[in-house]
């Protein structure tokens, strides 16, 4: 629909709508193209202080090690298809300085002939992102870069080009890190990656990238977690030498800083716009201010599963913002109802999706959990080439509402992290998953999807057929003696590998066998992924014992505790 839009000036004179957006890329440009979409009569100015107006900054590592060849690729929209095809005033290299909201104006920097200017608006979208965080004694090094636009990369195969690069730092094991580290490896560059947490891609549980830094240790690359980088040795502006928060030191030809970005809020802030780590807007992507609406990476926006306001610089929610806030200040009405948090990554041939809470995150946030771990193949097991996969779901323990999930494989991750992504987004329960109907054919699936065995054993917890415990908590009662842990695997099994102190009964021999056990103990019960000891659970709880299944079994230990094999 197309909207018609009556302005007025203080005289009542009629006049045409003007909409000024600041920044271009993910949310300033899906802003643009729709407000015009929305309004094809308003004049519609895109003030970019970059030389481009969208790029693909999601693709950019992939172009620094080659996998994208051509620099072209990550051109999305080029000025010349927003002048012509959506009549679109775009201004690159002009660099919007402040917001004049009682005169309804902003401040222009030209940074082409270095002058400034005021450009009036009827309605302003902020659209002004993020940037890296930067180490300010890496600051002004010529051999430290940053990976966030395409002036970065230019800089780094420039930097490639001109002479030999042996060894790489990475400082910051989030996405982008990740994805530069595979990248460099690819092109082999000795790369070491330093992670202030403990673990690399500390969005996930530690556990579930336990599996990837094993990969990445066995490609040659060091990953030091724990630890930050606090100094450097700097010798004619090249850094030569970067010193650890452990005192280690590390030798470097080139330094990539990935370690998060900072919402660019200065603006917003300046001109006495409701800012907390975030601009503050409304469903319709309004600010504090009716007439300057904001979207993308600046902006604090609703956690579909808390209802509390979270920031996540994520390229598809900042996408939809700025598509909802170019349509409402164009006149139309839609609404952003907020976010999930869903993401994923490829590392060399891993892939670990995440859609919204992790554990810990709703341990930080008080919430009634619980959780519950599966590790299917990603299709019929009689079917040739079948991944195992890793779903970690984690549940209101009453309810059974869907808080989050990690996903881990090497195929059918997305599948799967999406449709449960959907469920969060459709207020499904657990009690849903299990009962989805989802499409099987044997090269896809399973007639038990993984996304429903995950429903299923969630459901089952909820229901009270079985107790489950994680291996963590598991490990808390290695020396209890008021606990027995049972491995139900069979002896072959057991002597590959077991959990410290476990005892060995099968479960088919279990029922012949449970003199053997105490009944004033809890017992413990593993097996290999979690399903023969749900079995074992029942014959147990059957017969008067007090049991519990830890989740996931043996392949779930090894996650958690990868060093820890008896």
């Amino acid at each position: 629909m197309t909207y018609k839009i009556k302005i007025t000036d203080r005289k009542g004179n009629c006049k045409q709508m003007k909409i000024v957006i600041i920044g271009g890329v993910a949310a300033g440009a899906s802003a643009a193209t729709k407000a015009r979409r929305t309004n094809e009569n308003a004049q519609i100015v895109l003030l970019e202080q970059g030389e481009y107006v969208s790029f693909a900054n999601c693709g950019l590592p992939y172009y620094v090690g080659g996998t994208i060849p051509k620099r072209d690729s990550l051109l999305v929209v080029r000025e010349e298809l927003f002048r012509k095809r959506y009549n679109i005033d775009v201004r690159t290299l002009s660099q919007v300085t402040k917001i004049n909201r009682s005169k309804k104006t902003v401040t222009v920097l030209d940074k082409r002939n270095n002058t400034t200017y005021e450009e009036s608006y009827d309605k302003l979208i902020i659209a002004t992102g993020a940037r890296p965080f930067v180490l300010p004694f890496l600051k002004d090094c010529k051999n430290s870069y940053t990976c966030f636009t395409l002036y970065d990369v230019d800089k780094i195969k420039e930097a490639f080009s001109a002479a030999p690069v042996k060894k790489a730092v990475v400082i910051g094991a989030g996405y982008i890190g990740m994805e530069l580290a595979e990248q460099l490896n690819l092109l082999g560059v000795d790369c070491t990656i330093v992670e202030l947490k403990s673990s690399i891609l500390p969005q996930f549980d530690k556990e579930m990238t336990n599996p990837v830094v094993y990969t990445l240790k066995e490609k040659g690359v060091d990953v030091k977690t724990g630890v930050s980088v606090v100094d450097a040795d700097v010798i004619d502006g090249v850094a030569k030498r970067l010193k650890l928060s452990n005192g280690e030191e590390i030798e470097c030809d080139v330094v990539f800083q990935t370690a998060g970005v900072i919402p660019n809020v200065e603006l917003a802030r300046e001109a006495g716009l409701e800012v907390n780590r975030g601009i503050v807007v409304n469903n319709k992507m309004q600010t504090s201010d009716p007439d300057i609406y904001a979207a993308g990476d600046a902006v604090e926006v609703k956690s579909i599963i808390t209802g509390k306001n979270v920031w996540i610089p994520l390229a598809g929610p900042a996408n939809k913002q700025g598509r909802v806030a170019g349509c409402n200040a164009a006149g139309g009405n839609l609404e952003f109802k907020g976010v999930v948090g869903s993401s994923i990554i490829k590392v060399f041939d891993w892939a670990l999706a995440k859609v919204g809470l992790s554990e810990t995150e709703c341990k930080d946030q008080g919430l009634n959990y619980n959780v519950t771990i599966v590790h299917p193949l990603h299709h019929a097991g009689y079917y040739p080439g079948g991944k195992q996969l890793t779903i970690k779901l984690i549940f209101d323990s009453t309810t059974g509402r869907i808080y989050g999930a990690q996903v881990i494989g090497k195929e059918g991750v997305d599948k799967r992290a999406d449709v449960i992504a959907t469920a969060i987004y459709a207020g499904l329960t657990v009690f849903d998953l299990e009962n989805l109907d989802l499409v099987y054919a044997p090269p896809f699936s399973s007639a038990k999807d993984p996304v429903i065995m995950a429903g299923m054993t969630a459901s089952n917890i909820i229901r009270g057929e079985v107790k489950n415990i994680l291996p963590d908590r598991v490990f808390e009662h290695l020396d209890n003696p008021d606990y027995i842990i049972l491995d139900v695997r069979t002896p072959e099994e057991y002597e590959f590998g077991h959990i410290k102190g476990a005892v060995n009964i099968p479960v088919d021999e279990l029922r012949n066998r449970l003199s053997e056990l105490p009944k004033d103990k809890k017992i413990i019960v593993y097996c290999g992924v979690g399903f023969r000891s749900y079995h074992g659970c029942l014959i147990l709880k059957a017969n008067g014992f007090d049991c519990l299944n830890m989740s996931g079994g043996w392949t779930s230990w090894r996650m958690y505790y990868p060093d820890m094999v008896e």
